[in-house]
């Protein structure tokens, strides 16, 4: 049992990182994907299906999550991060639950839950619509399962198994990233448990597999009700995205993993987690585990392989390592309590470290919140909540929106351009007609047509149209205003 003093750290430490996420909840520049996200949400609540019959570009289960709250205009956004936030929270808490049953060590555990709450690549990524905070909740539940598995009795293992696989199945219908999870716990199932049979390994992996299956279950139905659609949505589209457009030549990834660990909270962390790594692996041998260094070393495996998938994908972005930061965490264990035997009764060094590392939280807010960098401009709430006004303004609640991004559609309720729902109109013009029809998505000569046509009262364009558009803009619509770069056009 935690000591009162210890309890109100924590309380303190969770009351804090509340009050940061809401922070970022309500004053965080709006993330490009987040109205994406939001309108394929409100599509599966009318009780339309991804793939088959709307383009989606990640697995299936993110709109699911989020369609509770979408319909509701701008305020959607607010609910959708408030459950990220949420979710945030509760992988807080079970990272702090998971390190305090593992080490016994109350102060070392509030440390790793200190650091979890202030860091700075977790907080603005744990408040939006996204795929990254849910995944990762569903996929640290796994990983708990799975060392429950190992350290669990025989009667109890094929139940813990089974929520391991269960969960990680939730998570890579999330995010296919954690798939190389997946992959990783099939593995160690055959490989790490010496003194169970291979009859055993084998039923252990079946009671595994039947939990992933059970959670992926709208994820089987939606691949076999539309295959060709389903991969082209999920790998095809990423492969065209990533080799027309993204373009990060293996440079670039290396600078992008450079970002990540020499920010000084994670390269503290990680730290922690190499000396954790090596002196686990002094204190193990090859076949006689000892069962908290099998814990240090699988952590410290999933960080690793979720720092290669993030290297891996196109594109490949500073916000996808975040994924890697709870494992790391925890395989920074050994290597912080070695430091407490050290800094343990030094207070004023361990004080002057926690104010630094908090204070670098600073930089996240001041780019997030202010948006102090050019590409930031758009998408700052004040700005969008001017172009829905304007958008609700010019048009009627039945009324069509042409909206390069959704989001303005989206947010002054209104319905959109069927094609334009969520991403991928700008490689449609590289598809082949049958890839097109694949897609369900427009190309630019259909766009033409829309607006040649007038079939749309309203377009709001974020500076994506090229010239090729210009005159047919200024033939059939007048510019109404332009706010920051949303230029608004209305039907003459």
């Amino acid at each position: 049992m935690l000591s009162r003093k210890h309890t109100q750290i924590f309380w303190i430490i969770l009351v804090s990182q509340f009050l940061l996420l809401l922070a970022f909840v309500f004053f965080r520049l709006i993330d490009y994907d987040e109205a994406s996200y939001l309108s394929a949400a409100h599509l599966v609540k009318m009780g339309k299906l991804p793939y088959s019959d709307f383009f989606y570009a990640q697995m299936p289960y993110v709109p699911y999550a989020y369609s509770p709250v979408s319909g509701f205009g701008l305020a959607s956004l607010f609910w959708g991060r408030l459950i990220s936030a949420f979710a945030g929270l509760v992988l807080g808490v079970a990272l702090f639950r998971f390190a305090y049953r593992f080490s016994q060590n109350a102060r070392l555990s509030l440390f790793l839950f200190f650091l979890y709450g202030f860091n700075g690549l977790l907080l603005p990524w744990h408040s939006v619509v996204k795929t990254l905070v849910i995944s990762d909740l569903f996929g640290f539940f796994s990983f708990v399962f799975f060392v429950s598995y190992l350290l669990s009795e025989e009667r109890h293992k094929n139940v813990k198994i089974f929520f391991s696989g269960f969960f990680v199945g939730l998570a890579l219908n999330l995010r296919l990233t954690f798939s190389a999870i997946w992959l990783a716990e099939m593995a160690l199932i055959f490989f790490i448990s010496f003194r169970r049979s291979p009859g055993q390994k084998m039923i252990t992996s079946l009671w595994f597999c039947l939990g992933t299956v059970l959670s992926s279950s709208l994820g089987i139905y939606l691949f076999f009700k539309d295959p060709s659609a389903f991969i082209f949505d999920n790998l095809t589209y990423h492969q065209i995205l990533g080799l027309s457009f993204i373009k990060l030549g293996f440079m670039k990834r290396i600078l992008t993993v450079f970002k990540f660990v020499f920010y000084p909270q994670n390269l503290f962390i990680l730290l922690a987690a190499i000396i954790g790594m090596v002196s686990a692996k002094k204190s193990t041998q090859i076949r006689d585990f000892v069962i908290s260094s099998q814990v240090i070393l699988i952590a410290f495996l999933f960080g690793i392989l979720l720092t290669i998938t993030s290297f891996s994908i196109s594109p490949t972005t500073f916000q996808h390592y975040e994924q890697t930061l709870p494992y790391f965490l925890i395989s920074s264990i050994t290597g912080f309590s070695i430091l407490e035997s050290k800094w343990g009764k030094r207070k004023m060094i361990v004080g002057v470290i926690s104010a630094l590392y908090a204070l670098l939280v600073v930089p996240f807010a001041v780019i997030f919140i202010l948006s102090v960098r050019d590409r930031d401009k758009p998408y700052p709430i004040r700005e969008v909540r001017k172009v829905v006004k304007v958008v609700e303004e010019n048009s009627q609640p039945h009324q069509m929106v042409f909206s390069t991004w959704p989001a303005y559609a989206i947010f002054a309720k209104r319905e959109t351009v069927p094609g334009l729902e969520t991403w991928g109109w700008e490689v449609t013009h590289l598809l082949s007609p049958q890839e097109l029809k694949k897609s369900k998505l427009i190309n630019h000569q259909q766009m033409r047509e829309i607006i040649m046509e007038k079939k749309v009262g309203l377009i709001v364009e974020g500076d994506w149209f090229g010239e090729e558009f210009k005159d047919i803009l200024e033939a059939n619509y007048r510019h109404l205003t332009t706010i920051g770069e949303a230029r608004i056009y209305k039907a003459k």
